[in-house]
């Protein structure tokens, strides 16, 4: 196995929890017209309202989360998760490539390991 593989392996085993899908932050306003976040000259809604959005079985489910230590995890779980993804996929391009350089060895017999397809039935 050679060192970069063995070094995603490892990288891997120390992420944390994984959390897929996205963080949305929002700011809204309300429904009295006469509030703060209806000011024709300097509105300030109201916010941030954040909603972490993900699928489950098919099915887009949406959680609303407020500020402190579940916001975190869930904010460190994402960019965990996309750390995983990208590592995956760095790990998987190094052992296709290493399996598709295989199939184009030399054969002993000094041909290459193909075939010819026929297209007659």
């Amino acid at each position: 196995m050679d060192t970069r593989r063995s070094n995603i392996f490892e990288e891997l085993i120390k992420l944390g929890h994984l959390c897929s899908g996205k963080l949305y932050e929002r700011y809204i306003p309300c429904g009295k017209k006469t509030c703060r976040c209806h000011d024709i000259d300097n509105p300030k809604p109201h916010g941030p309202y954040y909603t972490w959005a993900r699928y489950i079985d098919g099915k887009q489910v949406n959680r609303t989360l407020s500020p402190g230590p579940e916001l975190e995890m869930v904010k460190a779980g994402i960019a965990n998760y996309n750390r995983f993804q990208e590592l995956l996929g760095e790990l998987l391009r190094r052992d296709e490539e290493s399996v598709a350089s295989a199939g184009r060895a030399i054969s002993g017999d000094g041909k290459k390991n193909s075939r010819k397809i026929s297209m007659r039935r």
